[in-house]
């Protein structure tokens, strides 16, 4: 009863993130934001199944500093973030701009760090909650809004892959730094804030190109 009652405390904080935007989104609505958090359910699936099969290989259980680090770039960077992207896919966006689909794959990630956060407790208990939420919550919510402002462009035919490319790599640094002690757990803290400073980086520069391609319709319209 007890881990029942965890786990629904679990979903509180996705629940008021969801509301929250949804106030402040007008041009999101309660269907969007639900498949949003559905398509997150749907990543952490594939996500654990290949988590048993592919860290059982001695490559990726190995104690190794090289060992660490590729594990954590082709695991939590490469094979998550790919499989959270293609999950994004799920989430209509041809007919969202791209701020609205943006807060959509920021739900998905927050609600991929919730699965995960509860995975844990489940395994380990309830010692990490609160930290899990201020960290792994934020890496996969971050990651999701760069992974997103691909998956949007790519809808809208612009291809431009570089926010996702990066989410690979923070994802998969933040995780690397995350196994260390104190200073270098640092890093880990430092890769959080560069998710923010490059979603926001990555978001303005897909947004000043759609302003110049609607400079150039209109140019050309008239």
């Amino acid at each position: 009863m007890e881990s029942i009652a965890t786990i629904g405390i679990c979903f509180v904080p996705l629940i008021i993130l969801t509301a929250v935007l949804l106030a402040v989104c007008k041009k999101l609505t309660v269907g969007s934001a639900l498949i949003s958090i559905l398509s997150g359910f749907a990543a952490i699936i594939p996500i654990a199944v290949i988590q048993l099969l592919v860290l059982s290989l001695p490559v990726f259980s190995s104690t190794k500093i090289v060992s660490v680090f590729l594990t954590a770039i082709l695991f939590n960077g490469l094979i998550e973030e790919t499989l959270k992207m293609l999950m994004l896919m799920i989430i209509p966006g041809k007919k969202k701009d791209i701020f609205t689909f943006t807060i959509c794959s920021m739900i998905a990630g927050f609600s991929i760090g919730t699965f995960e956060t509860i995975v844990y407790m489940l395994m380990y208990g309830t010692g990490a909650i609160i930290l899990r939420y201020a960290t792994a919550v934020l890496i996969h919510t971050f990651c999701a809004g760069l992974s997103g402002l691909y998956v949007w462009s790519f809808k809208h035919k612009k291809q431009y892959i570089r926010p996702f490319v990066a989410s690979v790599f923070i994802h998969g640094l933040y995780n690397f730094f995350a196994g260390f002690i104190l200073p270098l757990k640092i890093f880990s803290y430092v890769t959080i804030l560069y998710a923010v400073i490059r979603l926001k980086f990555s978001y303005d520069r897909l947004t000043n190109s759609e302003s110049d391609d609607k400079i150039v319709a209109n140019y050309d319209a008239g």
